[in-house]
């Protein structure tokens, strides 16, 4: 096994119910993700969200990755609740034929490609959810990790 880097780029921020989701978007090349694949993936976002009741007076903000990998399109989302817990929640895809995802029963958190994203939207939330008397809620949906190679070592 080796390790070669993947790229990564912002999505932009989707409503998904009363949620706002920032997205990232993960390849092995710098080749743009389909628009079906994308479209499939936010389709199968209110899938993966946790209940109401989870989130309390938590602001309703999250981020995903979605990664076409060599194996299969993976799709992660994690929320803030209860004001500084990540709620994370995951499906995948086959590569070929429509973009059907399927909620993941493994309780996996992503892969090397996926967590600079986790890393940069801890200290965003921080930064813009918790340091702040109140949450500023637009700057951290604006608070994206810029375009470019992800899983340097």
């Amino acid at each position: 096994m080796g390790f070669s880097e993947r790229y990564m780029r912002p999505g932009g921020v989707v409503p998904v119910g009363d949620w706002r989701v920032k997205q990232y978007l993960v390849t092995v090349t710098r080749t743009v993700l389909d628009g079906a694949v994308v479209e499939a993936a936010q389709a199968h976002l209110p899938k993966l969200l946790p209940s109401a009741a989870a989130t309390d007076w938590t602001p309703r903000v999250a981020f995903s990755v979605l990664h076409r990998g060599l194996d299969a399109i993976w799709l992660n989302l994690y929320a803030w609740v209860y004001g500084e817990i990540l709620h994370c929640r995951a499906a995948n895809a086959p590569q070929t034929g429509e973009p059907v995802f399927t909620p993941l029963t493994e309780p996996l958190i992503g892969c090397v490609w996926e967590l600079p994203a986790l890393v940069h939207e801890r200290s965003a939330w921080v930064r813009h959810g918790l340091q702040p008397q109140s949450p500023a809620v637009d700057a951290y949906l604006a608070d994206f990790l810029p375009e470019g190679p992800a899983g340097r070592p």
